[in-house]
């Protein structure tokens, strides 16, 4: 395992030694949380292709109430729900927490069957914040954020950052509008609200 990932404050996180995942960089995340402010404080909060939960434990240092995330390589849900467990005072606060193994080609389909869960009712359940971070190289940005937006999981005001390379445009929408746009380094971050 490499433990050279960090959390914004220092804190190490585990990730695969391998060239498969892509962790969000200390610089974005920390450019995401300054622009979402406090807003992230007791929020429900969605990681779609979560990887090692790199956002997903930041999510949780900046008081998100509820935190999914969804990540369909094995070893990397196991390493994301690790290092979630791994945070302060996190005995009291693993059912709000939970890591599904599965496609989020899949898992965000409208119609899709999400209740294997133990912990939470998808039905009932709305996220305030989604993140998106399919590889950069695959084309999967527009089926999922399509998906994402015809989903009984989101409601009119959510938020939706979108994670992808320099040279992806994400276009308005009749179902989101585009409230923000980032550029860090190599890396893109198309804010979408739910219209």
């Amino acid at each position: 395992m490499k433990t050279n990932l960090r959390l914004i404050g220092g804190r190490r996180l585990e990730s695969p030694n391998t060239l498969n995942t892509r962790p969000t960089s200390l610089m974005v995340r920390e450019a995401i949380f300054n622009i979402l402010k406090n807003t992230v404080e007791n929020s429900n909060w969605l990681d779609l292709f979560s990887g090692t939960g790199a956002i997903s434990c930041e999510a949780y240092n900046h008081g998100a109430k509820k935190i999914v995330a969804v990540e369909k390589n094995k070893n990397n849900s196991k390493i994301c729900l690790k290092n979630l467990y791994s945070l302060q005072n996190i005995d009291n606060r693993k059912n709000d927490i939970e890591v599904i193994c599965n496609d989020v080609l899949i898992w965000t389909k409208p119609n899709a069957f999400r209740n294997v869960s133990t912990k939470n009712d998808f039905n009932k359940i709305k996220f305030d914040f989604i993140y998106l971070d399919p590889p950069y190289k695959a084309d999967y940005h527009e089926l999922v954020l399509n998906q994402i937006f015809n989903c009984n999981f989101i409601r009119k005001g959510t938020i939706v950052i979108c994670e992808h390379s320099l040279d992806l445009d994400i276009m308005k929408n009749i179902l989101w509008e585009i409230y923000d746009i980032r550029t860090y380094g190599q890396t893109k971050l198309t804010f979408l609200i739910h219209i």
